[in-house]
């Protein structure tokens, strides 16, 4: 096991599978070929070699980027313990600020790869709107990086006793809110779009970013320990058990945002609903974003309570695999399905009262460009995380 040399600093520890870290990175490595080629085609073939259209525009990158941006999630879990004084969570909150930047780095970087040249980024900066909530979601998220990388600096120089670490902690959550509030504002203030407008959406991002970010620490922490032949200490089990109580509520609480979601779209006449339950999407809608992304892992994870400590690692680790999953099932849902009505038929029939589209539905398929560029932000994830595995304490306070 790892020993402690210093407050905010740990020797490397000698795990049981000594091949972890090349077996891990050969898997990354390989992925990563696909972004390399998903790029070279993007940007120097050209941005037609992607399966988005005029009216279908936000493709699967943008899927991507609403999925990964849950993971903001981590950092609130992270100064439960810091600013509230939650001390159960302290144990993991180290690796929850990595994992929260990792993925955050990912998801920017898959909005960058959408634009085809990524200088394109500059220009929100450089002719920014203050009345434009993609733009407030564009410097509002470069600080959020900025503060949780400070966050994890302090945490792992100074340790949790530092005074500067909860001005950092709660920079960084103040900044969580407004990158999730206004992300979900992107959607729920677009007027043309039935699917996406509503009040709510901004406090239904926040809730999915809890229960996804509980989901990522419930799977990625023993896959960890498993991979690196560590043993799960006693009050990193106890961390973990409370963090699946808390996932069981934030699904009840997603659950019921989709019920009302879907309940008010039948009742005010929303086409796209009907597409979605009982159109083209509907298996994706009833088998993955709620009997496996609610319902399944619902029902397993208040089993795993009373499991045995191996037993319910996996089942937990289980039960976070499908939320993930259900999860990207309704970013898809949600982002595609929003943009297959066009405009310009629902303002000749009336949808929004009630009628029918006069024109036929857009289509769209993630293309292999898409597909492999994908897998090659995954490997970026991989490759990452395992850096950071490697060499950095991560595991300090959980040991």
């Amino acid at each position: 096991m790892a020993t402690k040399t210093m407050e905010g600093s740990i020797g490397l520890s000698t795990p049981s599978h000594p091949g972890w870290f090349t077996k891990g990175m050969a898997i990354g490595g390989v992925l990563l070929i696909g972004l390399l080629i998903g790029l070279y085609r993007i940007m120097i073939v050209g941005h037609s070699t992607l399966a988005s259209s005029d009216n279908i525009p936000w493709n699967l990158f943008i899927v991507l980027y609403a999925y990964f941006i849950s993971s903001i999630g981590l950092s609130y879990i992270a100064s439960f313990g810091i600013m509230l004084g939650f001390k159960q969570f302290d144990v993991i909150a180290r690796r929850a600020l990595f994992l929260a930047l990792v993925l955050i780095v990912v998801a920017m970087a898959s909005v960058i790869v959408d634009m085809g040249n990524p200088f394109r980024a500059f220009y929100i900066f450089t002719s920014m709107s203050p009345t434009s909530a993609l733009a407030i979601v564009a410097v509002s998220i470069n600080l959020y990086m900025v503060l949780v990388g400070w966050e994890l600096y302090l945490l792992i120089k100074k340790g949790h006793s530092d005074k500067m670490l909860r001005l950092a902690a709660s920079a960084s959550f103040l900044a969580a809110i407004v990158v999730h509030s206004y992300h979900g504002a992107i959607f729920g203030l677009t007027t043309a779009k039935d699917l996406w407008y509503g009040p709510y959406y901004p406090i239904y991002f926040l809730v999915s970013a809890l229960y996804a970010s509980s989901a990522i620490i419930l799977f990625v922490l023993p896959v960890t320990y498993a991979m690196t032949g560590k043993e799960v200490s006693p009050k990193l089990d106890d961390a973990l058990v409370t963090i699946s109580k808390m996932l069981i509520v934030l699904l009840g609480i997603g659950a019921f945002f989709l019920f009302w979601k879907t309940f008010s779209g039948f009742y005010a006449g929303k086409s796209e609903i009907k597409i979605l339950t009982s159109g083209e999407y509907s298996t994706n809608f009833w088998l993955f974003e709620v009997l496996v992304g609610f319902i399944v892992p619902f029902v397993m994870l208040m089993y795993a309570q009373g499991a045995e400590k191996a037993k319910r690692l996996k089942i937990m680790a289980v039960a976070s695999v499908l939320v993930l999953v259900g999860l990207f099932a309704g970013r898809y849902d949600f982002i595609i399905v929003g943009q297959v009505i066009p405009s310009s038929s629902k303002l000749l029939s009336g949808i929004g009262s009630g009628g029918d589209y006069l024109t036929s539905l857009a289509s769209y398929t993630p293309n292999i460009t898409e597909i492999i560029t994908s897998i090659g932000l995954l490997g970026m994830i991989i490759v990452a995380y395992l850096l950071g595995v490697r060499y950095l304490p991560l595991d300090a306070d959980e040991q």
